[in-house]
């Protein structure tokens, strides 16, 4: 039988031991040291996330509540292109999770330690030749800088810094995300059961953190939160690795991408790895890294549709992120048919073209981008691109 190690206790170690457990029956050697606390970000889901945690799990609704769980219906959008408010709602009958990070990993390892094919061994692993498997996953998190020149680091998106605030409640006060334009760069909120995180995505070499501070109390102020002293900050790189499968070794979560949180894409793509993975051990892909830089690309075109305009600030960022996001997507459409005919369809308004059902480009169909260039309001601005 063959044996998969995997390397790491985040999300997407988790998310790995979750897929790997119900998709093969190979042993499973789970390396993580206990002493490295877990990070609590990646809160917000997509809506195929439920389904797997209930497929590869059995985690069902009662389970939950023992993560701080909520429903995400959606998304609430303020100030992206035209500056209207918008909402990206799912499809009827389908939600997503929002979750507490650290409380869905606890969960998993304590679902797995009860596996016999599972094996957790706490131990920091420092080289692949330490271990006596067949295949390492590697989800051991961030690249430290020296790292940084295996991995290709997109100079399009316009955040690299979050300044993060919880805000505790006792009864969540709406079941979306938030992500709501601002002056230096945009926010986001997750709503759990207990609290709500207030995130501001900023760039660190346009504004200050004490500008963003600033600027985050009108959204306490609109939603009636109250800031906790508990924030958290850091700047960060978006980054995708030059080669993430090689050999018996392949990567995951941070060890082998970030882009910035819009739409939720980290935590849909680690499923997606995990299935390019399984596929490249077991010879059913040719080129696995030709297919994993293809769909982070596609990632990157979505979250750069946000920034191809915005009517609500003259600000030095969203100049800035407007200049990225106009270069970008004109340079995918002229490039990329497909995503061409997804921009057609949805400023058409047509009816739903079938090839382009589903998770049509990057984790978006066709429903999605007609919902987001209306809300956005770039019909216009975008037609004369695809004639």
């Amino acid at each position: 039988m063959k044996k998969l190690a995997i390397i790491g206790r985040g999300t997407a170690g988790c998310y790995a031991i979750a897929y790997f457990l119900k998709s093969t029956n190979w042993n499973i050697d789970w390396y993580f040291d206990p002493n490295v606390a877990p990070q609590s970000v990646g809160e917000g889901s997509t809506v195929e996330f439920p389904t797997n945690l209930d497929q590869f799990l059995g985690f069902k609704l009662p389970q939950l509540d023992s993560v701080d769980g909520t429903f995400k219906a959606g998304i609430k959008k303020q100030g992206w292109g035209s500056g209207k408010e918008y909402y990206h709602l799912f499809p009827s009958g389908t939600v997503a999770y929002h979750f507490n990070a650290v409380k869905l990993q606890e969960w998993i390892i304590n679902y797995a330690g009860s596996q016999s094919r599972v094996k957790i061994i706490n131990n920091n692993i420092k080289a692949y030749n330490d271990i006596d498997s067949d295949f390492v996953l590697d989800c051991s998190g961030r690249p430290s800088e020296n790292e940084l020149q295996h991995f290709h680091l997109p100079q399009t998106i316009p955040v690299n810094a979050v300044h993060v605030t919880q805000c505790y409640w006792d009864i969540p006060r709406f079941q979306y995300s938030l992500n709501i334009t601002k002056k230096h760069g945009w926010v986001f909120g997750i709503p759990l059961q207990n609290r709500c995180s207030i995130g501001y995505l900023y760039n660190h070499k346009i504004n200050t953190i004490d500008e963003v501070k600033e600027d985050v109390q009108s959204i306490f102020d609109q939603y009636g939160l109250t800031p906790s002293e508990t924030t958290n900050s850091f700047t960060f790189n978006n980054y995708y690795r030059k080669q993430n499968f090689y050999g018996r070794v392949a990567f995951n979560g941070n060890a082998s991408f970030f882009l910035e949180p819009l739409e939720a894409t980290s935590i849909a793509c680690m499923n997606v790895v995990n299935v390019m993975a399984h596929r490249h051990w077991t010879g059913r892909s040719e080129n696995s890294n030709k297919v994993y830089y293809d769909y982070i690309n596609r990632l990157e075109d979505m979250i750069m549709l946000h920034y191809y305009k915005n009517d609500m600030y003259d600000s030095d960022f969203w100049k800035f992120a407007t200049e990225r996001g106009q270069a970008r997507i004109k340079e995918t459409i002229r490039k990329q048919n497909i995503f061409r005919s997804v921009i057609k369809y949805a400023i058409d308004d047509s009816d739903i073209n079938p090839l382009l059902e589903g998770y049509g480009y990057g984790t978006w169909g066709q429903i999605s981008y007609t919902a987001n260039i209306k809300g956005m309001g770039l019909a216009q601005d975008l037609s004369p691109l695809i004639q």
